[in-house]
């Protein structure tokens, strides 16, 4: 069987594992990543058990617009109990709110709920 079964472009058309604007988000635990500046990028690193690294190996950091930096901030710190709604993240533009968690998600770094129906009202990909 197809290992990476799902992991293909059919996940657009899921609404579980695509970020709405009102899709809730949070680290999936405490620490976990951390964001950094480095030439003019905003990056984040993060020591998740990935089963295709070896172990001592560094996961390869994830790299995003400095613009980004602030709504990264809010995702890397909102953690359980609490939750953050993607279109409530500090940017300029919805696209670009739900471009950031869905990077996070699909790196495995956000748990997400969805606790209506997905708000269609912005069209991506």
């Amino acid at each position: 069987s197809d290992i990476n079964n799902g992991n293909g472009a059919g996940n657009h058309h899921d609404a579980s594992k695509k970020i709405w604007p009102n899709t809730l988000c949070r680290l999936v635990r405490p620490s976990v990543a951390r964001l950094v500046v480095e030439d003019d990028k905003a990056v984040i690193y993060h020591c998740l058990d990935n089963s295709r690294v070896y172990h001592g190996t560094p996961v390869s950091p994830m790299e995003f617009e400095i613009d980004d930096a602030p709504a990264l901030e809010q995702l890397l710190t909102t953690v359980e109990p609490h939750w953050i709604m993607v279109k409530d993240l500090i940017h300029g533009d919805v696209e670009d709110k739900m471009g950031i968690a869905q990077a996070l998600f699909d790196e495995g770094l956000l748990a997400t709920i969805l606790v209506e129906t997905p708000d269609r009202s912005v069209q991506t990909g």
